[in-house]
């Protein structure tokens, strides 16, 4: 996914206050997306230019009017409660009473994902607007974006297209269970692994894209996402990452190479970000691992 797709401004149909800048959602290489604080009334048009629109309150609690024409409908919405609005679907006018509101806002576009067999599974099955439901999982990927913007997008292209290929996953699971359709269940062959395996050995240090990947296993996206965890039980940016911290870790075990050239050795973004994932995975720094190796003290950046 290319950071071409990365709107000029969060998204923001209700013209709420922005809680991601322009700056920040620049970074982001994923789905359109913003993070609001609403204010305690108001009242407009949903409509965003014929796209699916995904809106979850992240916290606090709201009371919605939604009129359709001569059709009105009313909910009480809790923090986690999300709606689907596909195009035709959106309300002609929205009113909203909030206490302490956070809002997640997603503009779902299929073709910015680039997965045909996604695009053909959508044509059959196709979404529809749903005023109210609950998803732990898609909140939990929904939370993820928005702070990962916030953040600055620290973990990258690849962190930012697997959480909207998740979004896209979930959004077709929860299409294709109107149908019975059964879930992908299969693994990839000892071929097709053993190809992505030594694609992202060859290819660690450098930007890695799902698309790619998929490619070397002869897949679609979502297909291979599916397969990929039903065979290593984790998702390509897990596994990656995994890889990352190996490498670097052995850098720092077996080397004096400064950590800023072992981060990008490795394909960390920035020393910042190898430590931070060095810590959460290890339970120790990388400077303090190697201080602990060598007996002495040593400054964090080398």
């Amino acid at each position: 996914m290319a950071r071409t797709h990365a709107r000029a401004a969060p998204v923001n149909p209700l013209e709420e206050r922005n809680l991601l800048s322009t700056e920040a959602v620049s970074r982001w290489a994923g789905l359109s997306l913003g993070w609001v604080e609403a204010v305690p009334d108001l009242s407009g048009s949903c409509e965003t230019a014929g796209h699916t629109l995904l809106a979850m309150l992240d916290c606090g609690r709201a009371r919605a009017e939604f009129h359709y024409g001569h059709r009105s409908t009313e909910h009480e919405l809790g923090a986690g409660a999300i709606g689907l609005f596909a195009p035709g679907g959106h309300a002609d006018v929205s009113r909203w009473r909030c206490d302490r509101v956070r809002r997640i806002m997603l503009q779902f576009d299929q073709a910015q994902l680039d997965d045909t067999v996604l695009s053909e599974q959508l044509a059959r099955m196709p979404l529809r607007t749903e005023i109210e439901f609950h998803d732990d999982d898609l909140a939990g990927v929904l939370r993820a974006m928005v702070h990962e913007v916030a953040d600055g997008c620290p973990r990258g292209a690849l962190y930012a297209e697997s959480l909207s290929l998740g979004v896209a996953m979930r959004l077709q699971q929860r299409a294709a269970s109107r149908y019975t359709t059964p879930r992908e269940r299969g693994r990839l062959s000892a071929a097709q692994a053993g190809r992505v395996e030594a694609l992202v050995r060859a290819r660690l240090a450098q930007n890695l894209s799902i698309g790619e990947l998929a490619q070397a296993a002869g897949f679609s996206k979502t297909q291979f996402v599916r397969l990929f965890k039903n065979t290593f039980t984790c998702t390509p940016y897990h596994y990656i990452l995994n890889a990352r911290l190996q490498r670097a870790r052995a850098l720092v075990q077996g080397s004096m190479q400064p950590l800023a050239g072992i981060a990008e050795d490795s394909g960390f973004s920035s020393q910042s970000h190898m430590t931070t994932a060095f810590l959460n995975a290890f339970g120790v720094t990388p400077g303090g691992l190697r201080r602990a190796l060598s007996g002495h003290a040593e400054p964090e950046g080398h």
